[in-house]
């Protein structure tokens, strides 16, 4: 009979190479002693921590786990009739906010920047009178990301007196970034600082239950006023001084794991899977194209325990050899290209050519060459996408490529042929109009009873979203708002005149509203929108504002390209406007984080079912269908695929990471102000699609699968 193989416990972040000798004979001789209570306040091991961290007895108070020390800070500080709020951030420990909401103390999550950095601005937006504690964890579980001396210091100088700031260093035993912040040095110079560290982690002793809290005096006092005289047992006091005292096995332990992580990283890099550098015990994990569910499922089926960190990321601990070659074979498995496109062997060869192409490019060259002349010889949606990734590939492999071989408007067809498909993928398909639909039917209500509209188009192109609008405002009965829209685009340097598409959009827009008798004016700017100012623009305040962004906002560069971040800059601009509402639609796909590998498993997924749409609804013989997909998507794929840094400029988002961009820089969901069935059945959906709420917004699905988000959104309070 097959022996079962004992579970690798990698979701909960215990360590993994066990415990002290030392702990273990200190706690078996102590069990004669079980039938009394333990050390009152834990004095011995007190003393001990003092010692050991150059503080005073009396500036430390020790838990049963930081679980009950978080709970004490909570109660003491904000809990029943002291009307008190907490800020933390997201992702990040969550028992934070668990404990506020047991306690029904309101808990406020700001999100972490794309490179999961705190964002120091955000935080000084959600600050308020009531704001009592901020708990900030240094290193940040899931993440392993960490803040420097420096970032720390930012941040105990901008909260003021009345706010404890609770700095969490459970992992800080495994720091090896020399410049990551230690809270502990800290304390003298801060009041209102309090470091919580644990025995749990590094030191193994995660069923005892044992934490501890270091901060001065004064804050020491008033935890004590809610804390249990024997709150911690004796064994659990036995064995915490008995690891203090085995400097060795610690030693081997942060070893042990260091070297576990660093081969963890390079098997999972190989194999596509992206990691984020960790000052943990643990890595969190993004295998691209799969749902963290689909991997945590699949690893659980195989006796490997993971936590899921999101809908997409997953937090694994490090272990032993042993384990984690297990876990390798299972994701390697799992990944497998044959795996995933069992039945599309040209998509799996796309995969399998990826891995060469990031290992060897050069010599992967002959590979991809010979993979787009077998895609061109195959027709249907397979072969169609195998071309466009193959000619990708081809081009990554490529040393000294251009720019404009990755940009959508270097095209080599004429302007005709880019204008007649862009007209049959916006009539024959919703991949355009549905955004549109969405931002329409929620701008109606934000202006319904006003006198005057000003719209801000962040990418006009054609222009085309504002027929449908202009057309339920002439059908409004009574008085019609008079309407002005303000388009801004990138120049067509291809044209003597740059601004001339942007003027032939506001004609065509004119010569509409004339028609159905709207009073409308418009304004254009030539720009690219990073090296635009919005404050610039002359809005008069009697308007009513409408901010609208269309597949345009994920070609700016964030942080992970260069400081500052000018996604964030726009929404901090679009913020100080004002504006009724805010309406984005992008694709949901993840285009911008991830590296090369994961990102073209997770492309293929995304681009594979836009061609399934295309394959669908669009004729065989269409010559407006090669277009669409060897010039609009295929250009786009090139972009995603061959292209890093600054020349990558097709950066998606998925809707998640929208979701808290919008929120980091002071937004809030906007109330959604039409049905799902009512955009359904206007642009007379297949079958196969589908419209999924979310909290701002919808999601178009095309089997099940997402392809874009739209969302609406307004200035929170």
């Amino acid at each position: 009979m097959e022996t079962k193989r004992p579970p690798y416990q990698a979701a909960t972040n215990e360590n993994l190479f066990g415990s002290s000798p030392q702990v273990l004979a200190a706690m078996q001789q102590a069990l004669s002693s079980v039938h009394g209570y333990p050390t009152p306040d834990a004095t011995e091991l007190r003393r001990a921590l003092a010692s050991k961290l150059g503080v005073q007895t009396d500036e430390i108070v020790v838990g049963s786990g930081s679980a009950e020390l978080i709970s004490l800070l909570v109660r003491r500080f904000c809990g029943y009739d002291k009307d008190g709020e907490i800020l933390t951030f997201t992702p990040s420990y969550p028992l934070y906010c668990h404990e506020a909401h047991a306690l029904r103390v309101p808990c406020t999550e700001i999100p972490l920047t794309s490179s999961y950095r705190i964002d120091v601005a955000a935080l000084k937006r959600q600050l308020r009178p009531t704001t009592r504690l901020c708990f900030i964890c240094n290193p940040n579980n899931p993440t392993g990301t960490y803040l420097t001396s420096t970032e720390l210091e930012q941040v105990l100088d901008l909260l003021p007196a009345h706010v404890t700031v609770v700095v969490d260093e459970a992992y800080i035993e495994y720091v090896t970034a020399p410049d990551c912040a230690d809270a502990v040095a800290l304390l003298s110079r801060y009041p209102n600082l309090v470091v919580l560290r644990t025995f749990s982690k590094a030191y193994g002793l995660a069923s005892v239950r044992i934490g501890y809290m270091i901060a001065q005096r004064h804050l020491i006092e008033q935890v004590l006023e809610v804390k249990q005289p024997y709150n911690v047992n004796q064994l659990a006091q036995v064995a915490a001084l008995a690891a203090l005292e085995d400097e060795q096995f610690l030693q081997m332990t942060l070893r042990a794991t260091q070297v576990g992580k660093s081969k963890l990283e390079q098997a999972l890099h190989k194999m596509g899977v992206q990691i984020w550098p960790s000052q943990g015990n643990f890595l969190l994990l993004d295998a691209g194209g799969y749902s963290a569910d689909d991997i945590h499922s699949y690893l659980l089926a195989n006796n490997i325990l993971v936590r899921r960190a999101d809908h997409h990321t997953l937090r694994l601990t490090i272990g032993p050899d042993e384990h984690q070659l297990y876990l390798l074979q299972m994701l390697q498995e799992l990944l497998h290209p044959a795996r995933v496109y069992a039945t599309q062997p040209l998509l799996a060869q796309v995969l399998d050519l990826g891995y060469q192409v990031q290992d060897q490019p050069e010599e992967a060259t002959a590979g991809a060459h010979d993979l787009l002349n077998r895609a061109a010889e195959q027709t249907d949606a397979e072969g169609r996408i195998a071309q466009a990734f193959a000619r990708a590939l081809v081009m990554r492999c490529q040393q000294g490529i251009t720019k404009d071989s990755g940009n959508l408007y270097a095209s080599n067809f004429g302007e005709m042929d880019m204008i007649a498909a862009f007209n049959v993928l916006v009539t024959a398909t919703p991949l355009v109009t549905f955004g549109h639909r969405f931002a329409n039917h929620s701008i109606m209500p934000a202006i319904a009873g006003k006198s005057s509209v000003y719209l801000l188009d962040l990418g006009i192109g054609s222009g085309l979203q504002w027929f449908h609008l202009m057309e339920l405002l002439a059908a409004l009965p009574g008085e019609r708002p008079s309407l002005h829209l303000t388009g801004i685009d990138i120049p067509d340097s291809s044209n003597e005149d740059p601004a001339y598409k942007l003027r032939a959009t506001g004609s065509r827009l004119a010569a509409h509203a004339e028609r159905l008798g709207l009073a409308f004016s418009y304004t254009y700017v030539a720009t690219c929108l990073e090296d635009f100012d919005l404050q610039s623009l002359e809005i008069d305040p009697s308007h009513t504002l409408i901010v609208n962004a269309a597949l345009t906002l994920h070609h700016l560069a964030d942080e992970l390209v260069a400081i500052p971040d000018q996604r964030d800059r726009a929404l901090e601009q679009i913020r100080e406007l004002q504006p009724q509402l805010l309406t984005l639609t992008e694709p949901d796909s993840e285009h911008n984080r991830l590296d090369f590998l994961p990102r073209l498993r997770e492309s293929l997924r995304h681009y594979h079912t836009v061609f399934d749409v295309l394959d669908t609804l669009l004729p065989a013989d269409m010559p407006e269908r090669r277009v669409i997909e060897q010039e609009f998507f295929g250009r786009e794929i090139l972009n995603v695929v061959a292209f890093e840094g600054n020349d990558r400029v097709e950066r998606h988002e998925r809707l998640d990471a929208w979701q808290h961009r919008l929120t980091r820089n002071g937004f809030k969901p906007a109330p959604v102000q039409v049905t799902a069935t009512r955009i359904q059945e206007e642009l007379d959906l297949h079958p196969q699609f589908s419209l999924v709420a979310q909290t701002a917004g919808y999601t178009l699905h095309w089997k099940g699968t997402n392809i874009i988000a739209a969302t609406a959104w307004q200035v929170a309070d």
